[in-house]
């Protein structure tokens, strides 16, 4: 047998990798049987096409706008992370504290106008990330437009051909982290009887009525995988590049209408929550709901598996990349093959994971979820291993004087890579605390995530209660922030 000498990729063999798609063809298999069936709900597709689209577009304008005033501002680190927090709050959390602020003014916020609303705010920061990198280089394209006459509207036409690219790729990772959404749609959609595909999959998953609900999940996620398809051939990028530098000549005025702007997208969101849990909607008096909601055996239960699965993934996740981090052809091998788990809406795997382990004692337990998180969050955990630190040249260095190849890792190239072994355990686990796709279509009784529990408070008319955990979730999120924006990212 031929051995595998140190620091080259590891064989195949030991990454089986081809496994990964298993839940996908397991999902194009059944589904595609069922089929004409899920084309009678051609209007919830026509619904979601529409609303991503749309979304996007608005996501892109803003993003753009934001890394316009980010870079003739010279905006900072600071000023990114205020922008970021609305961001790292989940958004269904975000969908929710819109809801409760405009009450608060007699505004509704049903619907697709809601939806809309609740995607550009939070998903902008993403967008802001992905565009600001490839904006900073075309500053001098324009200030030689300027030059030669071309201001103003006029200045578009320069800056938006070699902007392209960048703006497909963004709006394509945009365009499925829409598609894909569940959170808002169910807290502003359902009410008003607005579905997407991943609330119309989740309902007839749920049916009692259903005589085969899993076979018409598995079509309806099958109709939105068609609709996915055309984003993947833009080629996404989920990695969040480093900011670029701006223009040499910085004006205030931009950066305090980029400042301005992230804490209005925050005060939206948080001013709603604030109030629905601090204060009696009867008489106004101070009334914290925190210690009701937390009273909740369901909010109780589902904050402690929330916790454990975000613990629990975040751990393996950056274990597991620290371990494939000698050899680097395998790690970004593993993480382009789980870049499609990461990018493709998570409807899709969790309907996926049903159809492949419903035989097994596997389904139904807090372990497939565990199973769908790690497999969801592997491709940003490995991304920051294989984007952090090169630190090759310091362990060559190290075994030239004698360390044997894993001696000079542990010695000295994984001390060099804590730093962002720690921001990935942040990050997913930021992430994977708030999940509700995945959790809302394969938790079991007894297995209930914290997402689960919210929208199960918001359905049994708890909105106090709803607000407070809500509150709970996005404070974790932004000391998660803190952590990560601590360690340099």
């Amino acid at each position: 047998m031929k051995r595998v000498a140190r620091g080259e990729p590891l064989p195949w063999g030991l990454l089986p990798l081809g496994a990964l798609l298993l839940p996908f063809l397991v999902l194009v298999a059944q589904g595609i049987p069922r089929l004409g069936g899920a084309l009678a709900a051609w209007d919830v597709a026509l619904n979601s096409l529409l609303l991503a689209l749309v979304g996007t577009l608005l996501v892109l304008a803003l993003g753009l706008l934001l890394a316009a005033l980010a870079l003739w501002g010279g905006v900072g680190r600071g000023l990114e992370a205020l922008l970021f927090l609305s961001f790292y709050i989940p958004p269904f959390v975000t969908g929710m504290g819109l809801l409760f602020t405009l009450q608060s003014f007699g505004v509704a916020l049903y619907g697709a106008k809601g939806i809309l609303l609740a995607w550009t705010l939070h998903y902008a920061p993403m967008a802001y990330a992905l565009l600001r990198p490839a904006l900073g280089p075309l500053w001098p394209l324009l200030r030689a437009a300027r030059v030669h006459g071309v201001v103003g509207v006029r200045r578009l036409r320069v800056l938006l051909p070699p902007l392209l690219p960048s703006l497909l790729s963004a709006g394509g990772l945009v365009y499925l982290a829409l598609l894909g959404n569940f959170g808002v749609p169910a807290v502003l959609g359902l009410p008003a009887r607005v579905y997407v595909l991943p609330t119309l999959a989740y309902a007839r998953l749920n049916s009692p009525l259903s005589p085969d609900p899993i076979g018409e999940a598995a079509a309806l996620g099958l109709l939105l995988g068609l609709l996915a398809l055309p984003a993947l051939l833009l080629r996404p990028r989920p990695l969040l590049e480093a900011a670029s530098e701006g223009p040499p000549s910085r004006k205030p005025l931009y950066a305090l209408l980029f400042a301005l702007y992230a804490l209005l997208s925050l005060g939206l969101a948080a001013w709603g929550l604030l109030r629905e849990a601090l204060f009696n909607p009867y008489t106004g008096a101070l009334e914290p709901a925190f210690a009701a909601a937390l009273a909740l055996p369901l909010v109780v239960k589902g904050l402690g598996n929330s916790a454990f699965l975000a613990l629990a993934t975040a751990s393996l996740l950056a274990l597991l990349a620290l371990a494939l981090r000698p050899f680097p052809q395998a790690l970004a091998r593993a993480r382009q093959a789980l870049d499609l788990h990461h990018t493709l809406p998570g409807t899709l795997l969790a309907l996926g994971l049903t159809l492949l382990l419903a035989p097994t004692p596997l389904y139904a337990t807090p372990w497939l979820l565990l199973l769908a998180y790690l497999l969801n969050f592997a491709s940003p955990a490995f991304r920051a291993l294989e984007a952090g630190l090169r630190v090759e040249a310091q362990v060559a260095a190290a075994r030239v004087h004698g360390l044997p190849f894993w001696r000079a890792w542990l010695r000295v190239g994984y001390p060099l890579l804590l730093p962002q072994a720690r921001g990935a355990f942040f990050l997913i686990f930021s992430l994977a605390l708030s999940e509700i796709t995945l959790s809302s279509l394969l938790y079991a009784p007894g297995a209930e995530t914290v997402g689960v529990a919210v929208l199960g408070a918001l359905n049994g008319g708890l909105y106090r209660e709803a607000a407070a955990v809500g509150l709970i979730l996005a404070a974790l999120s932004g000391l998660a922030l803190l952590a990560l924006g601590r360690r340099g990212w």
